[in-house]
């Protein structure tokens, strides 16, 4: 029997369970506060051609994301070569092979070894459940990796989790390392990326889900989701909606707003929370970076991450432009993420200045900064995801914060959006 759905949020998730209930036989209304559909998959425009805000690739074990592409008629991804860097002692070294990590030199001998057993440890020995009993720090510390978690793992936590670093759970980085770890063709690690950004998954999926008569609500805002007996009212900014069904794709401290929920299950939604990401675009007709991806493993570094999107994929693609993201995790309340574009642009600049000594603004075309709040799920040690089903019968909600054990990304919302659109 043919319902109304109501679907809150057009970012992946909320696009991809959209589709299916339509093509399960569902009406459906798709409700996104902004103007344009994409979530974080949002994008601008370099040298003509569009690129994320906030940089992405993909893995060959995102099985979900990749049928998805198929069946939407998306065949076109290139698999690009990764290669990594380190940044430690005032030096970036090659990292991520095991040749790099022998001539990686803040870590001496035993520390290289400790490196290697304490990795594969953790991506191939080790459950989940026996992850969950640690934090990261916990049990670095416990089995004698204690200049590992120093070096290594401690500068790239503390930029990634603010305060938070030391009690983050173990199984944050076990999700990592498996997810990193199965994304390996003759043991090289290889990226996925869709030419023309990933952006266009999200507006494939929009052209979908109109041509199987579905509605977007673009610019709407949903004020009050009230149940009426077995049914829904929907206050939105654009009038009022009645729906059979409600599916939620908000961040946590949003949804405590939509709906009068019990104090017991609004203080358990306020407890979920999150760290705001700020992600800065160099463009520049110069390439600063000879690899894809560096680690900033130095204090005092404003960043936490250099992303030279174009070692990836072809500066020809971007009209000759190379594109360099520096990638920052901290508290919403963090001053510096409520600084003025202006002095986050002189301190990033310097910052990259003081990695790579020959960078020079004056060679810069032009420097785009993106803010996000809610950005990454924090997930400490005892976490527990919640359920999908709120205590609302009828509504229900998928979040970044049920992607656990895995970190948030593309393929676990799409898979999300599988499993809970029937």
């Amino acid at each position: 029997m043919s319902r109304n759905v109501v679907v809150i949020g057009a970012g992946i998730a909320g696009l991809t369970v959209a589709y299916r209930l339509l093509l399960n036989g569902q009406s459906v209304r798709l409700i996104e506060r902004g103007p344009v559909v994409g979530g974080q998959l949002i994008t601008t425009e370099v040298g003509g051609a569009p690129i994320e805000h906030y940089y992405h690739h993909a893995f060959t074990s995102d099985h979900d994301l990749w049928e998805l592409c198929e069946e939407l008629g998306i065949h076109d991804v290139k698999w690009c070569p990764s290669t990594m860097g380190y940044f430690s002692g005032g030096v970036i070294y090659p990292f991520g092979t095991p040749e790099s990590i022998l001539k990686f030199k803040p870590l001496g001998w035993l520390g290289k070894v400790q490196l290697v057993v304490s990795t594969l440890w953790i991506t191939y020995f080790m459950s989940q459940r026996s992850a969950e009993y640690f934090s990261v720090k916990e049990w670095f510390y416990k089995w004698g990796f204690k200049s590992v978690w120093d070096v290594i793992w401690r500068p790239l936590f503390q930029l990634k989790f603010d305060q938070d670093a030391d009690a983050i759970s173990l199984v944050w980085l076990w999700g990592k390392l498996h997810t990193r770890g199965t994304s390996r063709k003759k043991g090289a690690e290889v990226l996925g990326y869709l030419p023309g950004s990933f952006g266009r998954v999200a507006l494939v999926l929009q052209d979908r889900i109109r041509e199987l008569g579905g509605t977007i609500l673009l610019n709407t805002s949903v004020h009050k989701v009230i149940p009426i007996q077995d049914r829904f009212s929907v206050e939105t900014s654009d009038g009022v909606i009645t729906a059979d069904r409600v599916i939620s794709t908000q961040s946590a401290d949003i949804l405590a707003t939509t709906a009068d929920w019990s104090p017991a299950y609004k203080s358990q939604l306020l407890g979920l929370r999150y760290k705001a990401a700020i992600c800065m675009m160099i463009i520049s007709s110069h390439p600063w970076l000879d690899r894809y991806w560096v680690n900033i493993g130095d204090d005092g570094r404003p960043f936490g991450g250099m992303i030279a999107h174009t070692n990836l994929v072809s500066s020809d693609d971007y009209g000759g432009k190379h594109i360099l993201y520096l990638s920052r995790y901290l508290d919403e309340t963090n001053p510096l993420f409520q600084a003025s574009n202006d002095d986050l642009i002189a301190l990033f600049c310097e910052g990259v200045h003081s990695i790579i000594p020959e960078f020079d603004r004056n060679q810069v075309d032009d420097i785009k900064v993106f803010r996000q709040r809610n950005a990454q799920p924090v997930v400490p040690k005892g976490y527990q995801n919640p359920s999908v089903a709120t205590e609302i019968p009828g509504f229900d909600w998928i979040s970044t914060h049920h992607t656990y054990p895995f970190d948030r990304g593309m393929n676990y919302a799409v898979q999300l959006a599988n499993q809970y659109s029937a």
